[in-house]
């Protein structure tokens, strides 16, 4: 089958990314323009994604378009920096304080100026913050109020720029509202904004023990796949690995289904690679999901459909081994 793949990088992995015990990381960082140049190094990398104020602002959104130019990597989103700053440590968009939420909101809003200046498709926002560490400590009814409130006000901001909201159910919090894709369609569902939809992280999802292909027909259902990110874990941290290091069946059984919902949108890299080359691990993961793919054009796949009506196992085990001979 022929494909035409289109894969982006988060410009935050490509500096040095520090973890609890070192967190200035363990390579010298890299100025913008050093990540640009890096990151267009690597085979079939043709997007970058970042984050507002940290990678991109008011004051370097020109350079950094000229950036985009000079290295031929399209923006494809920009999204806003809602959690590490001390502020936000009781949420953004569900902080109890009505002034911090307004100014999450209008930072959301300026991250859209910014995307659609930059020539972005969408904003993602993870509501990293927003959620809870202690029992009795969160109203959830209204916390999710001034969730629902607050998505619908910056989806109606900019109707023509998309808004993905990406779940994770831990980390920073101990609880994330929104954690699952059950959850976070529940409420993209609710608001009803033909511009709000969801970018799967498949780490955030194997932290749930969720089955990426069930819950990207799920969002599919609802035609609110707006997004993917690509990275591996062991199911117990967000590791963000290179792509398919551990959870290979399972992130192939999610290409087979991207193929059968005809998705063209990205696949982007959010990985974190604190000791190994980022431009070499962005490489292998590429590398890796178009091995993955040709994997799948070995597959029969009239025979997979019909293993769906007889559910025969053994006959899945025999395909998918002549896949791989």
């Amino acid at each position: 089958m022929k494909r035409g793949l289109k894969f982006s990088a988060g410009i935050w992995f490509f500096g040095a990314v520090g973890d609890r015990f070192t967190k200035q990381g363990y390579r010298k960082d890299l100025s913008i323009k050093e990540r640009y140049e890096l990151a267009s190094t690597v085979e079939g990398l043709s997007g970058m994604e970042m984050h507002y104020p940290n990678e991109v602002s008011e004051e370097t959104v020109s350079e950094v378009k000229k950036f985009s130019q000079d290295y031929n990597l399209q923006t494809v989103l920009v999204a806003p920096h809602l959690w590490s700053e001390p502020r936000w440590k009781f949420g953004a968009f569900t902080n109890p304080d009505k002034k911090i939420r307004s100014a999450a909101i209008q930072r959301a809003k300026k991250t859209m100026d910014i995307s659609k200046e930059l020539g972005g498709e969408m904003i993602v926002f993870w509501p990293a913050q927003d959620g809870y560490d202690y029992l009795f400590q969160c109203d959830y009814k209204s916390r999710l109020n001034s969730m629902v409130d607050a998505l619908r006000e910056v989806s109606e901001y900019r109707p023509e720029m998309k808004v993905a909201i990406e779940y994770k159910a831990f980390e920073p919090r101990t609880h994330i509202l929104l954690g699952t894709v059950g959850q976070v369609m529940t409420i993209v569902n609710e608001i009803a904004k033909p511009n709000l939809g969801v970018n799967i992280d498949i780490g955030h999802a194997f932290l749930m023990k969720e089955n990426l292909a069930e819950s990207i027909a799920l969002i599919d259902r609802y035609d609110k796949l707006f997004h993917t990110h690509f990275n591996d874990n062991f199911k117990l941290a967000d590791d963000d690995i290179i792509v398919g290091s551990v959870n290979f069946w399972e992130t192939l059984e999610m290409l087979f289904w991207l193929d059968e919902m005809n998705y063209s949108g990205w696949h982007g890299l959010d990985l974190f690679p604190y000791r190994e080359n980022p431009a070499e691990a962005a490489s292998e993961s590429i590398k890796n999901i178009k091995f993955m793919y040709s994997l799948l054009d070995k597959l029969n796949k009239e025979q997979i459909r019909g293993r769906f009506q007889d559910s025969n196992a053994i006959k899945i085990s025999s395909l998918l081994r002549e896949m791989l001979s």
